[in-house]
């Protein structure tokens, strides 16, 4: 249960990150749709208002929060290194 608020951190901040017109060209080979813009930040906003509920579970309300910002944190540094690292798949031909 303690993994769960990373893995949902990680997850909305590449969704945060995709919805920008860079990260989305590099991955995608165009910009986002206003639609699935707006899709992609409320995913993102969602995912880190849900990472809340499995760490509040998984340690209470007193280090819950805390385990909450840390994966938070953890989860931006992570999808900030995956979207500006990892290469795209497609240019490896």
């Amino acid at each position: 249960m303690t993994a769960l608020p990373l893995i949902l951190s990680i997850a909305a901040f590449l969704s945060l990150g995709l919805s920008t017109d860079a990260h989305h060209r590099r991955r995608f080979g165009a910009g986002p749709t206003a639609g699935r813009r707006r899709a992609l930040r409320s995913a993102g906003w969602t995912g880190l208002g849900a990472a809340f509920i499995p760490a509040i579970l998984a340690r209470g309300w007193v280090f819950g929060p805390i385990l909450w910002v840390a994966a938070i944190m953890a989860g931006a540094a992570i999808a900030f290194l995956v979207l500006n690292l990892v290469p795209d798949p497609r240019s490896r031909a």
